[in-house]
């Protein structure tokens, strides 16, 4: 039961970066008052909301099969941390934002998801 509550929670957070990937990418130009694309949503609430709720939830589904094995609760981590960084590479890339803060900062989260992901690999082989 466990593991079917996480698996849940990794595939709407999956849901929630490939929606705010959508977004990204349909933001071609900005409204007067700073609102883009499809959501409506200043980058600050966009980010916050859907980045991080993301990752909040990748968190709590990694907690939550701490001690089940699933090989599919890894890969949904090492997934969504991989659209993380690849967002990022993106950004990083359309940019040239080589010095954001925000930049590493969530590169770093994305980092910390496939860490999870490692250690649920190492967790799943043991039992």
């Amino acid at each position: 039961m466990k593991t079917k509550i996480s698996v849940i929670l990794l595939f709407i957070s999956l849901a929630l970066l490939i929606i705010y990937g959508a977004d990204v990418l349909s933001a071609q130009s900005t409204s007067a008052d700073g609102k883009s694309s499809f959501l409506q949503l200043d980058h600050a609430v966009r980010g916050g909301v859907f980045g991080g709720g993301a990752v909040i939830l990748s968190i709590i589904a990694f907690a939550i099969s701490l001690r089940e094995r699933s090989t599919l609760v890894a890969v949904l981590l090492f997934i969504n941390g991989g659209l993380i960084i690849a967002g990022m590479m993106g950004l990083a890339a359309q940019d040239g934002a080589s010095e954001s803060s925000t930049l590493y900062g969530t590169t770093g989260l994305g980092i910390l998801l496939i860490a999870l992901g490692i250690a649920k690999v190492f967790i799943t082989r043991k039992k």
